[in-house]
């Protein structure tokens, strides 16, 4: 997850009530169980000591907010009156998770947080694409329109060597509209520096456009099983398919980098460590690049930490500054990453390390 973004949640002032739930709006009783996960949310909070104005807002985000479309989760992050953090999650929480506390929760946020990656889906017929281009932040970042030549584009029935030309017209228009689609999405790939390429389209323009492609996009291409140029399209289960793709593609590259921290580890490079005394010394010097924190972390183990969480340490002695304050440390350690400029990774597969905590370092 990075989470540089989140810096000025978790240095705002006052106590967080950290929410995670099913919100999903996949049932004709949908309004009602989500009244009753909220009931169940709110004894939880009210059960900590989360103050009036916070609860509100949250009951307003939840109840009366946004509603989604399907199965989802949500996670939902307050403080002094004030939504600071409302997204939806891929996977909802088997059970509601309800904290109150001087921290911002945000380890099942990491957990289902995948890399961002920047995309182009294009989306194609014989005679041209639209390609959307997003940046790395999932917002559209751009968008064009091809059009080829429409004539001739349809092949015709018949026999006889004038109908054999008119086939390869056919082909040959085809294969050009292609080839200016192609040369449209390089550009757009170029520009946003995207890792993936999601290609819509019936097969024989989507293989067209594969032929055109320079070798370094064709790389990063990935088909759809639905979708397309035609009229009629279902763009719902499109744009859901082209999210499965993109979330698909950034988990794996997630595990990609897991790989290299474990192969850091293993070979004793020095630009991985494990264990907290280790990590929470390189989160101290800022040499952390990437936080690894797995299911074995002894989540309520306390750690200090400075009133700026640019300091943490294991011990209050580890620390240079007077002033310090004991913390969780599954809630300490993504805040010290935050604001030392880390990203925080949970990996989806056993990966056994010291403390349940490691770090790939930046030199």
């Amino acid at each position: 997850m990075e989470t540089t973004q989140l810096r000025d949640l978790i240095t705002a002032p006052g106590a967080f009530a950290s929410v995670y739930l099913d919100a999903s709006h996949d049932t004709e009783d949908a309004e009602h169980t989500t009244q009753l996960r909220w009931q169940e949310i709110r004894a939880g909070l009210d059960a900590q000591g989360a103050d009036g104005p916070t609860v509100q807002e949250l009951e307003n985000a939840i109840v009366a907010g946004a509603k989604p479309v399907g199965r989802v989760g949500r996670a939902v992050i307050a403080s002094a009156g004030r939504v600071l953090l409302d997204t939806w999650l891929p996977v909802p929480p088997a059970t509601p998770i309800v904290r109150w506390s001087s921290l911002p929760y945000l380890l099942p946020l990491a957990a289902q947080n995948v890399p961002p990656v920047a995309y182009v889906v294009v989306i194609m017929d014989r005679v041209g694409a639209d390609l959307r281009g997003y940046a790395d932040s999932g917002e559209l970042a751009t968008r064009a329109t091809v059009d080829g030549t429409d004539h001739p584009i349809h092949k015709v029935s018949g026999t006889g060597w004038s109908h054999l030309k008119m086939q390869h017209r056919v082909e040959n228009t085809a294969r050009n509209n292609a080839a200016e689609v192609a040369d449209a999405v390089a550009h757009m790939v170029d520009e946003l520096q995207a890792q993936l390429v999601v290609i819509a389209a019936e097969v024989q323009a989507r293989a067209d456009l594969r032929e055109s492609l320079p070798k370094r996009v064709l790389e990063i291409a990935v088909d759809t099983q639905t979708g397309g140029r035609a009229e009629g399209i279902d763009e719902a289960a499109l744009e859901s398919e082209v999210r499965l793709i993109v979330e698909d593609y950034a988990r794996a590259a997630q595990q990609t980098w897991v790989d290299k921290f474990a192969a850091e580890l293993a070979r004793d490079s020095g630009l991985a460590v494990q264990g907290l005394e280790a990590v929470t010394a390189a989160l101290r010097e800022a040499r952390a690049e990437t936080l690894v924190l797995t299911d074995s972390l002894a989540a309520d183990r306390p750690l200090w930490t400075t009133d700026g969480l640019a300091q943490v340490a294991v011990t209050s002695d580890g620390l240079v500054e007077d002033e310090t304050v004991r913390q969780r440390a599954d809630e300490a350690l993504p805040a010290a990453a935050s604001v030392s400029g880390a990203s925080v990774v949970v990996p989806d597969g056993h990966l056994e390390l010291t403390d349940g905590v490691g770090a790939l370092l930046r030199y």
